[in-house]
């Protein structure tokens, strides 16, 4: 009698990774070494700085603190959406994508707001260095919200037509993945930001 391979036995067999997934990782990978490399920019700019924060920064919006509820919310919904498809859980799975979007689209239209509240200060971001780092990695992390809200808005479209189900669900994980880091490269510039 033959023994059953041992990811059979008591677990659902892990699927071999595909090559969109391992076409994921890249790109994560290589913005992982973009948005790295601006926030290692700004940690040598400030440490040559000789006060820090710069004479006349003003203090970065408090909205921040909204943008990054957002995006763990939003991260958390994926999770949710993703734990659905698998369960076959059609209904439950169009509203955690439907929740995600909107999420998305108000993390952007908060974004909005934080830069208006920082151009009201009336101080220019060539005049400081906090302010200009402020808008080159927000806007750089809003570029690629705007980016991932596109393959998110078809994800959720197919899910509604009913593409997914228990099997076939990559789709759903692997726009999870690219959302999972959004929010930790979010974190990353908050606390460089701050710190």
């Amino acid at each position: 009698m033959q023994t059953p391979p041992s990811s059979a036995i008591g677990s659902t067999p892990v699927p071999p990774a595909s090559f969109r997934r391992m076409g994921m990782w890249l790109l994560l990978a290589s913005l992982g070494m973009l948005f790295g490399s601006v926030l290692v920019g700004f940690l040598i700019l400030r440490a040559r700085a000789e006060h820090w924060p710069p004479p006349g920064a003003p203090s970065l919006p408090g909205g921040l603190w909204i943008s990054t509820a957002l995006l763990l919310i939003l991260s958390v919904t994926l999770v949710l959406a993703e734990r659905a498809a698998r369960k076959g859980q059609r209904a439950s799975l169009d509203r955690m994508l439907l929740v995600a979007v909107l999420l998305a689209m108000a993390f952007l239209m908060v974004q909005v707001s934080n830069w208006m509240r920082m151009a009201a200060s009336s101080v220019l971001p060539d005049e400081n260095l906090l302010v200009w780092f402020f808008y080159v990695l927000t806007i750089l992390h809003a570029a690629h919200v705007v980016f991932g809200l596109i393959p998110l808005v078809v994800v959720s479209v197919r899910a509604r037509a009913g593409r997914y189900n228990e099997e076939e669900h990559e789709s759903i994980h692997l726009v999870g993945m690219y959302w999972h880091f959004l929010f930790a490269t979010w974190i990353a510039i908050l606390l460089v930001l701050r710190i």
